[in-house]
């Protein structure tokens, strides 16, 4: 099942059994299918008995184009006769759903299927006023040019396989210590890429406490140091390790007046609040707040830095791609169609123009919510201090070079 929501009056895409006044988008699509009779009633109110399975999550206030969701449904062995793209199908769910939410199409698969592991891209998109990167109404179309030069330039520094320890909440990625460990030694460790896939942008609130107790005590933790020595609780693991194919911004665009870039950033998966500290980071390093190194030291396996969090309600999953685990060349012919199909295509773009990019204009004028108090924020609060971030440069200068004597001596630990 393919599905598009509009995420701005919901806590997010994964139900929560919990008193609130605002519902979730999977809590919509529970009742909606029970209401048109694919749930059955014993089955009503455990998603688990119906193996309810996604291929993303999304935090509180962000959209999506592309959410396949797998479960075991209800429905007659005619279905699909006559309609091998499931749209009367989805057509019946979405009498029962708010507008803001829209099943494109609903097609038979196995039971072997699953959308999280078997999701192996997935592609975001945000919308960012021009003027938040420097990019005036009165520019010249080569000033304008520039500007987005410079912009991409920080960008695409994200792109390759790193650690994004520093752009998530550490802990949600991190294995209990293991019993017995000192935590002492300094010997380089080898990094580990992964194909760990994880879920983008839940609603935890994001946070940093990873702290030593004598900065804690000054009461002014740094927002940026070097982890000299292996902390366990504080480690970073192969799941921290995500693969980004592109991050980039497009040419100039408009929207009722308003002068935008659509940023693009493409990866396997993502971790929670990964994209958005990926975008205000290079916003804060596009509008000089921190230096353009931040985003190679930002990327390094033993630091900790503090990085801002851009606003959610412009980002959007705009498109993912599917292979079977066991033979990823073998590509489910229901995915294809979901994916691929023109006259799915067409029902999403009509959903993008007429319900979620209007909402996403409401949020382009840089000198209204969520920008201006945010901008406010950022030019206040983002930068680091000169001495902590030379202390990292020197840390990191320091472990290049043990690591090459290491290596060269063939004592590296792996």
């Amino acid at each position: 099942m393919r599905v598009g929501y509009l995420g701005s009056e919901y806590r997010g895409l994964q139900i929560q059994r919990d008193e609130h006044a605002l519902s979730t988008i999977e809590g919509e699509l529970e009742k909606a299918i029970f209401k048109a009779g694919g749930i059955r009633e014993s089955n009503y109110g455990d998603l688990n008995k119906i193996g309810w399975a996604r291929s993303s999550r999304t935090d509180k206030g962000v959209h999506s184009l592309a959410t396949m969701i797998s479960m075991k449904m209800e429905i007659p062995d005619f279905a699909w006769n006559n309609d091998p793209n499931g749209f009367t199908l989805a057509a019946h769910v979405n009498a029962f759903l708010p507008q803001n939410i829209k099943v494109f199409s609903i097609l038979p698969s196995q039971g072997t299927f699953d959308p999280r592991k078997e999701c192996t891209i997935r592609k975001y998109s945000y919308l960012l006023p021009a003027d938040i990167i420097g990019i005036k109404n009165n520019f010249t179309a080569s000033e304008v040019d520039h500007h987005l030069s410079v912009f991409n330039d920080i960008l695409t520094s994200f792109e390759g396989e790193h650690p994004f320890h520093n752009y998530t909440v550490r802990s949600k990625y991190r294995r209990p210590p293991r019993r017995g460990f000192t935590g002492r030694g300094s010997v380089p460790e080898r990094i580990v890429s992964s194909n760990a896939q994880s879920e983008s942008e839940s609603e935890s609130e994001e946070g940093d406490a990873q702290h030593s107790s004598n900065e804690q005590n000054l009461g002014f933790p740094p927002r940026a140091r070097w982890l000299h020595e292996p902390d366990e609780r504080d480690r970073i693991g192969a799941s921290h390790f995500r693969k980004i194919f592109q991050c980039q911004c497009g040419s100039l665009m408009q929207l009722s007046g308003l002068n935008y870039v659509e940023i693009s950033i493409c990866g396997e998966s993502f971790m929670l609040h990964q994209i958005r500290k990926m975008i205000g980071t290079a916003i804060a390093v596009k509008r000089g707040l921190l230096p353009h190194d931040i985003l190679q030291l930002s990327l390094l396996k033993f630091s900790r830095i503090v990085l801002p969090l851009a606003p959610s309600e412009v980002l959007f999953l705009r498109w993912n791609n599917f292979a079977a685990r066991k033979r990823p060349r073998d590509l489910r012919p229901e995915m294809v169609t979901l994916v691929e199909s023109e006259e799915i295509l067409k029902m999403v773009d009509d959903f993008y123009q007429s319900v979620i990019l209007p909402q996403l204009g409401k949020f382009l004028d840089p000198l209204k919510f969520p920008w201006n108090e945010w901008v406010e924020i950022l030019d206040e609060n983002t930068a680091i201090p000169e001495h902590q971030l030379e202390q990292v440069r020197s840390a990191w200068r320091h472990w290049k070079d043990e690591f090459r004597s290491l290596k060269t001596d063939g004592f590296v630990r792996f």
